[in-house]
């Protein structure tokens, strides 16, 4: 989700940060640096005292997603937390934190942070947070349904494909949700549409073979 920042960033950054290096900048806010250098960057500019609240705000967003990226989740809740600490409306900043709680199995702390998401992206067709949406109405199923509320879990992974019709990680969530129920030929069903979407993804095949039924 490091994309939402970009524009942000560019725009929001003072003059003397920009200063601070172009190479900085670039890695901290690039979607093509690595994860390593998008860390180093973003903690130069985060210490250099030079960044408007918000530009600051973004370059601990990005550097949790890059902690994230590498497994790093009490760092992701560190960072997420000086995120919000500046921006407080930061549905990204929310999300992205939820997914660390997630990540460490605290399902409750998750779906909190996946909820505040939500309500602040609006669904508006077309727009880039109708994705944005999208992404934590998923990840908030993948919670409920560890939970074991797998109709709380369907609901959530079905708002997500509606505002997403692409998304292989909501149906193959769905098709474990309804796995769990018992409803086999909607599981079969949602993993065959994920394999439609993601030819390749593993998560789609097994579920299928599992289930006994060819792609």
């Amino acid at each position: 989700m490091r994309g939402i920042w970009i524009g942000l960033a560019l725009a929001l950054v003072s003059g003397p940060a920009m200063a601070q290096t172009q190479q900085q900048h670039d890695w901290c806010f690039s979607p093509t640096a690595t994860d390593d250098q998008t860390i180093d960057g973003c903690t130069a500019l985060i210490g250099s005292g030079r960044q408007t609240t918000v530009g600051q705000a973004a370059a601990y967003d990005a550097r949790a997603f890059a902690y994230d990226n590498k497994g790093l989740y009490d760092q992701v809740i560190a960072d997420e937390n000086q995120s919000l600490a500046l921006n407080p409306n930061s549905a990204n900043a929310y999300n992205d934190r939820g997914s660390a709680y997630y990540h460490k199995g605290l399902y409750d702390q998750a779906i909190a942070d996946f909820t505040r998401s939500i309500g602040l992206k609006p669904d508006t067709a077309g727009a880039y947070n109708n994705n944005g949406n999208a992404f934590a109405y998923s990840n908030r199923g993948d919670a409920y349904r560890l939970k074991g509320l797998y109709d709380q879990a369907i609901v959530d992974y079905s708002q997500s494909i509606a505002l997403k019709a692409d998304f292989t990680q909501a149906y193959t969530g769905r098709a474990a949700a309804y796995e769990n129920k018992g409803l086999r030929d909607q599981a079969v069903a949602d993993y065959r549409a994920a394999l439609k979407i993601d030819p390749t993804s593993q998560r789609a095949k097994d579920g299928l073979t599992h289930l006994g039924a060819t792609p």
